[in-house]
């Protein structure tokens, strides 16, 4: 069989969100930026997350002091999975697989095995105003920097879409 048996159940979830918008001035080109986080759930018989998937759509428009967008309507929007190293958090990280897209996967295998109760009570700390939801497990919080807030949202929101 597949990963996803027939007594298997499969659910999505996406929440969605503005942040790091910023406005434009004479000088530079302000953005307006939506992040839409998708999560894709599948729980076993037992309940247990059996396998999960998460990903970012993180979309900027850049507009200019005149209110004009700047930005090129067809550029293909790549998802933060999707840019895999081309996103650049590694130079900011700390850990050896510091990417986002190597920090969402070690985030999915944290989740493998545990019932979403577990995971959705899992224990965060606040790290800055820009990381409200860090990971403060212990077998997590030494691959996982990244905020993950957005992910418990949308992983309660594909458990309760289960079917």
């Amino acid at each position: 069989l597949s990963a996803a048996a027939m007594a298997d159940t499969y659910g999505l979830g996406v929440v969605t969100s503005i942040g790091g918008s910023k406005p434009a001035t004479a000088e530079k080109d302000g953005a307006a930026q939506v992040d839409s986080t998708i999560c894709s759930v599948v729980l076993g018989e037992d309940g247990k997350i059996k396998a999960v998937t998460f990903d970012v759509a993180q979309t900027k428009v850049a507009i200019n002091a005149k209110g004009e967008i700047t930005a090129d309507m067809t550029a293909e929007q790549r998802t933060k999975v999707e840019k895999g190293a081309d996103y650049g958090m590694q130079k900011a990280s700390k850990l050896e697989k510091g990417e986002w897209f190597q920090q969402a996967a070690a985030f999915e295998e944290f989740c493998i095995g545990k019932t979403p109760e577990e995971v959705l009570g899992m224990k965060t700390m606040k790290k800055d105003d820009h990381h409200q939801a860090v990971p403060d497990e212990e077998d997590v919080k030494t691959t996982v920097t990244i905020d993950v807030g957005n992910f418990l949202k949308a992983l309660d929101k594909a458990v309760k879409n289960a079917k």
